[in-house]
């Protein structure tokens, strides 16, 4: 099935309704991970496993109060969209056009030449000085627009003015943890809820917020789009072994994966690791692993990090299994790997190159030429973020 992208997109995209929201984790878990099933019915939109959706947010009503009531206005005074030219109401743009949650450079730039505290203008015109990008970043981090804005009250701006200088709203991107050749006129979702304290403040992802806490159920109003994946899909025959490495949130195109090689009465082996924090609380979708499982669909290794003193993750039981992963690999499987791309898909693409050292019996070099054979053929695939 080919993607069809042609009648939403980002400008244009679909008002889809969430009719499924629950949580993954069960009772003691200290993680909020959620699965979302967002109905497609009579949109005309298809996608294919691999695939990615686009959900454009909104900002959670607080955060856009406490953003309205840093600058003293009330959130009824009309600002224009830079976009659009239509005068919209202050309240209305926060919420659903501008980012609220990064601080932009220019922004802090023109609180600077607007302070009139001299040791708070000091400090800002340090942080925007050259050689001084580190700690511009960690302040960056540390705020939101509405706590940089009421540190420096002296600053003084207007609804419109402020409404210009803030960055644009943008799409998020999950990828599709369903198959349409198994579930229908639906998409669904892994969604990890993210929550962070920086300032002594509990802040939240805003469209992990928006997604399992904020959006209405059963109201069409989530804008959505395809986004067609750069190649990570399954292989084209059905007899080809896949091998399957998605810790947390990664495991979500591989629900995808396997539900669409069930429905296809694909012959090819399915092998999965799977890893999170704990067996009893974060064992996500266990139940559709058991039936695969039971009906000898799915070969299945899990690394939970914290059911034990030492911390395991996927890369070690890869390392366990290096003899008959390198097998796999000979007989021509293909291997995916989706999740984290600062440290799990980094130590995960280091073990798969001593796997190959050490059971290709080759030096560092023929398994990096090994490694690179496998991307260019399209067998070596990885969906990070």
């Amino acid at each position: 099935m080919s993607t069809n992208t042609s009648i939403y997109n980002k400008s244009h995209p679909y008002q889809a309704a969430i009719t499924k929201r629950y949580s993954l984790c069960k009772p003691g878990s200290l993680k909020s991970t959620y699965h979302v099933v967002l109905d497609l019915k009579g949109s005309g939109l298809t996608y294919d496993v691999g695939d990615s959706i686009a959900v454009f947010p909104v900002n959670d009503a607080h955060v856009v109060e406490r953003t309205i009531h840093s600058i003293k206005a009330d959130g009824s005074e009309l600002v224009k969209d830079k976009h659009s030219e239509d005068n919209v109401p202050f309240c209305e743009y926060l919420t659903k056009k501008c980012n609220l949650v990064e601080v932009p450079r220019k922004l802090i730039a023109e609180i600077a030449k607007r302070q009139t505290n001299t040791s708070k203008k000091e400090y800002l015109d340090h942080l925007l000085s050259e050689g001084q990008k580190e700690k511009l970043k960690e302040y960056q981090a540390w705020h939101e627009v509405w706590d940089a804005l009421a540190e420096n009250e002296e600053a003084k701006f207007t609804a419109q003015e402020l409404s210009q200088l803030l960055m644009p709203l943008l799409p998020r991107f999950y990828s599709i943890a369903s198959s349409l050749a198994a579930v229908g006129e639906e998409v669904h979702l892994t969604v990890a809820e993210l929550t962070y304290e920086t300032n002594g403040i509990t802040r939240r992802g805003v469209c992990t917020h928006y997604l399992c806490q904020l959006a209405p159920m059963g109201e069409k109003s989530v804008p959505i789009y395809i986004q067609p994946s750069n190649g990570f899909t399954l292989p084209q025959e059905g007899s080809s072994p896949v091998i399957m490495i998605g810790p947390g949130t990664g495991i979500a195109p591989f629900r995808a994966f396997l539900q669409e090689r069930h429905a296809k009465g694909a012959t090819g082996s399915n092998w999965l690791f799977f890893g999170e924090w704990h067996r009893h609380s974060e064992f996500y979708y266990e139940q559709d692993w058991q039936e695969y499982i039971q009906a000898g669909l799915l070969r299945l290794e899990t690394a939970f990090s914290r059911d034990q003193e030492h911390k395991i993750y996927v890369q070690h039981r890869l390392m366990e299994h290096g003899q008959e992963l390198f097998e796999w690999l000979e007989k021509g499987a293909y291997i995916y790997v989706c999740g984290d791309a600062r440290r799990m898909a980094k130590d995960v693409d280091a073990t798969l190159h001593q796997i190959v050292q050490n059971h290709a019996k080759c030096d560092e070099i023929a398994a990096k030429d090994y490694i690179k054979k496998l991307r260019s053929t399209k067998r070596y695939l990885r969906d990070v973020y």
